[in-house]
């Protein structure tokens, strides 16, 4: 039987981020937002990839996941992703598409298939950020 999570679930976020890869445009922007920072995450946003890494290079806190939209027309996924692993290696990185993708074990790449359920959202993250974050 697997972790089951809630979205009102709390978390120790300890001041670490999440960066939201996607359109602005998307509807899944705010859902991922409002979701993971009632949490207790900080999140932030940007569409276009060099914002992306600036946001990765600049942040005064440690950035431990990227959540990418697949779909987005100014994202390249896997440069990106070799972008962010240049920057820290221990990066994690989900994925969001109307697709099932499969990822390679060990790469800490996961991904959410859309629709989604915000307790599917902060599960995602969850064990993506293990053992980083804890429920209380």
């Amino acid at each position: 039987m697997g972790l089951r999570y809630h979205e009102n679930m709390p978390v120790k976020a300890e001041q670490e981020s999440v960066i939201l890869a996607m359109d602005r445009g998307n509807g899944d922007v705010r859902l991922i937002t409002t979701t993971l920072e009632k949490a207790g995450f900080q999140v932030s946003a940007s569409s276009d990839q060099p914002s992306i890494l600036n946001l990765c290079r600049a942040a005064d806190h440690c950035v431990r996941l990227v959540i990418i939209d697949t779909t987005a027309p100014e994202i390249q996924t896997s440069e990106l992703v070799e972008g962010l692993r240049q920057i820290d290696p221990g990066i994690r990185v989900i994925t969001v598409s109307d697709q099932n993708e499969s990822n390679a074990p060990g790469t800490r790449v996961g991904h959410l298939k859309r629709p989604f359920r915000r307790a599917q959202l902060l599960g995602s993250v969850l064990e993506a950020t293990q053992p980083l974050y804890r429920t209380a």
